[in-house]
């Protein structure tokens, strides 16, 4: 009920152009140019900032060699080699194990930020062209009725 209000205010509205005009020059184009793309901006670099500390790359690179999980076992004395060669072996095994997923885990965060960084750039573009577009549209429509 309220948008047949508004739509039927629209001709009495349309009478008074300066109104229009500035209702346009004061509130909706500072708001269209300034305002929604800072919020824009915020709000990827809030999201961007969220996603780099769940995936904190430079931990990663820092633990990058440690075990998988702490999962070690204690060398024992070099004159026992079957439980020398066998607790190094394991340890190697872990530390190979953590090193391909915490790379799978920094590989994922990369993709993540990219993927992020593409949706903001179309948003944020989209946003400058959509009205470039809808213009056009009604001007076409306009001129073909």
């Amino acid at each position: 009920m309220n948008f047949l209000r508004a739509i039927a205010g629209i001709p009495a509205l349309l009478k008074r152009p300066t109104f229009v005009a500035q209702i346009i020059a004061t509130d909706f184009l500072p708001w269209v140019l300034w305002q929604e793309p800072l919020n824009i901006l915020r709000a990827y670099f809030d999201y961007a900032k969220a996603f780099a500390e769940i995936l904190s790359v430079p931990f990663l690179f820092k633990t990058l060699a440690s075990p998988w999980k702490g999962i070690a076992e204690e060398m024992p004395s070099a004159l026992q080699w079957d439980k020398f060669l066998q607790a190094f072996f394991v340890n190697l095994v872990t530390r190979m194990i953590g090193m391909v997923i915490r790379l799978i885990a920094i590989v994922a965060s990369l993709i993540l930020q990219i993927l992020l960084f593409a949706i903001f750039l179309v948003l944020f573009v989209g946003w400058f062209v959509f009205p470039l577009i809808a213009i056009v549209v009604f001007a076409i429509i306009f001129i073909l009725v």
